[in-house]
């Protein structure tokens, strides 16, 4: 077979590798014409898999090892008989984490203490509901609101408009533009007047869940902040979005060296599936586990989420590039994406603390203590 794969997913040769000839290329810059002869089309959300790209090619099968599917053109792929896959739920604790530490970072910036807020969240799923267990492992109120789950029985919900009430709201839903409860640009002018005055709204899911230029007015006027991890139309961001975002950073929330290889699994296994093939083992696919010494305990939380998300050295990098122009912005946040550095889930770091008390905290959160 020959494999096209997004050279940024991990663990590709490892799995897709031993099936076939893997040739791996920028997401960005695949083309029907390097699809010439192809089997397999292994991306990530940089590509759009449509009929522009794929229509007249001997590609049978793509796989995105994301969780979300809005750069597939699935009712195409179906009618042209192209199997596809995604990967829900792979990097769901990678990117609850993150949206974690950027809330934690935010509220640092903002003066405020992350445990006296209430938060809101918007989209219970795989991501939704593990950070509302994160956030309650702190003792931090929330509330949640999902449609779709309350119309399937889902208790412990509320509407909108009451998580449009909390201190900090936090999205956490598929982009969709169709059915019952459409998420494009779901955050608007309307919805952001319901929120209170100096609100925090936190966006890790799709960008274009938020209006763009009604988040910018939003910001001007002082009516809420905003911590960012998706952009309205990136690459392609509003520089002064960029600058007036308390926290900024190149969607990455979900780019956790754990989540990475699960999304490749996910993807892999769905693909020996659809082809008859023996899938590798999975024995030694995991990374090294990491570690970190605790040593100002009335510090712990920062310490931890600073290590194990460094939001912070992202947050410094993506708002350098504001001064630029638009297309150079976008190539930067790119390269900071390609570039990302190594990161492992909570689960994967061993911490040394001798404060019982901080210790016990961070075994709630997922770390291993020693």
């Amino acid at each position: 077979m020959r494999i096209i794969v997004d050279r940024n997913i991990r663990g590709a040769e490892a799995t897709f590798g031993q099936h076939g000839e893997l040739v791996q290329m920028d997401g960005r810059e695949i083309r029907k014409q390097d699809l010439e002869g192809a089997d397999l089309l292994i991306i990530r959300t940089a590509t759009k898999a449509n009929a522009e790209l794929l229509d007249g090619t001997s590609v049978r099968f793509v796989g995105t090892t994301s969780i979300g599917t809005d750069h597939l053109d699935i009712p195409w792929l179906d009618q042209h008989g192209i199997c596809w896959s995604n990967a829900p739920g792979c990097n769901a604790d990678s990117a609850a984490q993150y949206t974690l530490a950027m809330m934690s970072l935010a509220c640092e910036r903002l003066g405020r203490i992350l445990e006296e807020q209430r938060v809101g969240i918007i989209g219970r799923g795989n991501v939704g509901s593990r950070l509302q267990k994160l956030l309650q492992a702190l003792d931090v109120e929330t509330v949640a609101n999902d449609p779709p789950l309350a119309d399937a029985g889902e208790t412990g919900l509320v509407s909108q408009a009451e998580a449009l009430t909390c201190d900090i709201v936090s999205l956490h839903v598929p982009l969709t533009k169709q059915g019952l409860y459409p998420t494009l640009r779901m955050i608007a002018t309307e919805q952001l007047a319901q929120m209170p005055s100096g609100a925090l709204l936190v966006n890790a899911a799709r960008g274009d869940v938020a209006d763009g230029p009604a988040l910018l007015d939003g910001i001007r006027s002082g009516k809420v902040h905003a911590a960012l991890d998706v952009w309205p139309g990136e690459p392609l961001l509003s520089s002064e979005l960029l600058e007036r975002s308390v926290v900024a950073t190149p969607h990455v929330a979900g780019y956790s060296d754990d989540g990475k290889r699960n999304g490749t699994w996910i993807v892999y296994e769905a693909f020996c599936e659809w082809s008859g093939q023996t899938p590798v083992a999975r024995d030694g696919f995991d990374s090294d586990r990491l570690s970190l010494s605790i040593r100002d305990p009335a510090n712990t939380l920062d310490q931890a989420l600073d290590a194990a998300c460094f939001v912070t050295d992202h947050d410094r990098a993506l708002k350098a590039l504001s001064p630029q122009a638009a297309e150079e912005i976008a190539r930067g946040f790119d390269r900071l994406r390609k570039e990302y550095p190594f990161r492992r889930d909570f689960h994967g770091w061993d911490i040394s603390c001798q404060d019982s008390e901080a210790g016990a905290l961070l075994t709630r959160l997922g770390f291993n203590v020693e």
